[in-house]
């Protein structure tokens, strides 16, 4: 028998399938919609969201298909009873249906037009495009999305309950929504308290699903093409704001840090600044505020040009290229918002580049080295404050430096809004370096 043909005792199996599923994924909403009112600013929040509009979508998707098989596809004749009782029942039914599709609309609606929208991506894969409404539409679609999950609650009851009544009066309704080899086995009560014990479980699995409270850098390789992993370093104060102004008139060339606290020999250190060549393991990130709350991210690929000495430090430079595609935030969907024309536009402007034309001594093993930085077509001036420490040929740095992101451009449209994402950014790196000579 067709999976899509029904029986006079029993609905198609497409159909049973659907309606069990929908059952779990709605149940597993409907806790999920209610705990997200707990949820503080953060990434948990941000996690909660994503997975909210994901189980929406499918929820909306087979409900059209469950819809679709009930127009098209002959069903079991409706039991007998009394005209009022029938009449709820088919009230309920139909109450359903139009919860299960409005509710995921509204919802659709309220992402599409949110102050602050994300690129939509169902289960961190498949990107979901936004509906073409306007902002007038977001107050009254969210109205009537909450309204849907108290009347959600109020139909499930209600239809449960119905079949429970059913059931006890020794009517077969349960058994036409019911797999054929259970009706066979005579075990439709345990079915049906399995089935009510499931949807317990779902209500019970939204409560208590783990959503991390902070990215966690993924492993990287690290080449040429250094794996980029970041920390959370507090930027120095700078000591003279002009160093960074006197950057612009520097040569664009390309040269990264290196010094010593402790006495160079002159075999280590040549009067003329000598290349050095990062080595693997080397970490670029940076940390951002959203809403309140910090994420943090890397590049998993980009490369420094660095030519130093301490003898000669006006003739010191340090470059960087970042690979701007290569971003980790530990989220695929924000990686993807991030790639987007709203803020790195890589399909434009696919690098970012630092250059430095100069080293200046802060004491100790603390240096800095302003310079300019290009990115999303703009240059602005941004100083790298950062340690440095030699031992013979090798060379460990570990540095920050913070940037305005409004200054680039970087958060357009909606997004240049300081309120949600805050305009600094901190952008921090460590690596180790070997002089070539």
């Amino acid at each position: 028998m067709s999976k899509f043909q029904s029986t006079p005792d029993r609905y198609a199996s497409a159909a049973i399938l659907l309606h069990w599923a929908l059952a779990i994924l709605l149940l597993f909403q409907l806790s999920l919609g209610w705990r997200l009112e707990t949820f503080g600013p953060g990434v948990a929040r941000f996690a909660a969201f994503q997975l909210h509009k994901s189980v929406g979508i499918t929820i909306l998707l087979l409900s059209l298909a469950r819809l679709a098989i009930r127009l098209f596809v002959r069903r079991p004749a409706p039991l007998r009873g009394h005209p009022l009782l029938m009449r709820l029942a088919s009230l309920v039914h139909v109450l359903l249906y139009v919860v299960m599709i409005a509710g995921p609309i509204t919802g659709w609606i309220l992402v599409s037009t949110a102050k602050v929208r994300l690129q939509t991506m169902l289960f961190g894969i498949v990107p979901w495009p936004d509906l073409p409404v306007g902002r007038g539409w977001h107050e009254p679609a969210e109205q009537l999305h909450g309204l849907i999950g108290w009347l959600l609650f109020a139909l499930v009851l209600l239809h449960v309950g119905g079949a429970v009544y059913h059931h006890v009066r020794r009517e077969d309704l349960v058994a036409r929504m019911l797999p054929r080899m259970l009706v066979r086995r005579g075990a439709i009560t345990t079915a049906l308290i399995v089935a009510v014990l499931a949807m317990i479980g779902s209500l019970a699995a939204a409560k208590f699903w783990p959503f991390a409270t902070s990215p966690a850098p993924a492993p990287v390789e690290a080449s040429a093409d250094n794996g980029a992993e970041n920390s959370a370093l507090d930027p120095a104060e700078p000591d003279n704001a002009a160093e960074a102004e006197n950057a612009a008139a520097q040569p664009a060339n390309a040269a990264a840090p290196i010094n010593t606290a402790a006495p160079v020999n002159a075999a280590d250190a040549a009067a003329a600044p000598a290349p050095w060549q990062v080595e693997q393991g080397g970490r670029l990130g940076f940390r951002a505020d959203y809403s309140g709350s910090p994420v943090e991210g890397s590049f998993r690929r980009w490369t420094a040009d660095i030519l130093f000495s301490p003898d000669d430090l006006a003739h010191s430079r340090i470059g960087a290229t970042i690979d701007l595609a290569s971003v980790d935030s530990a989220d695929s969907e924000r990686d993807t918002m991030l790639t987007s024309d709203s803020f790195f536009d890589v399909a434009t402007h696919p690098q970012a580049r630092f250059r430095s034309g100069s080293v200046v001594h802060r004491g100790g093993n603390r240096y800095r080295a302003p310079g300019t930085l290009t990115l999303h077509g703009q240059s602005r001036p941004v100083t790298l404050d950062f340690t440095l420490d030699i031992d013979g040929k090798e060379a460990k740095v570990d540095g920050t430096a913070t940037l305005r992101r409004t200054a680039f451009g970087v958060g357009t449209g909606e997004w240049s809004a300081t309120d949600t994402i805050a305009d600094a950014v901190t952008v921090t790196f460590r690596f180790s370096a070997k002089r070539q000579d």
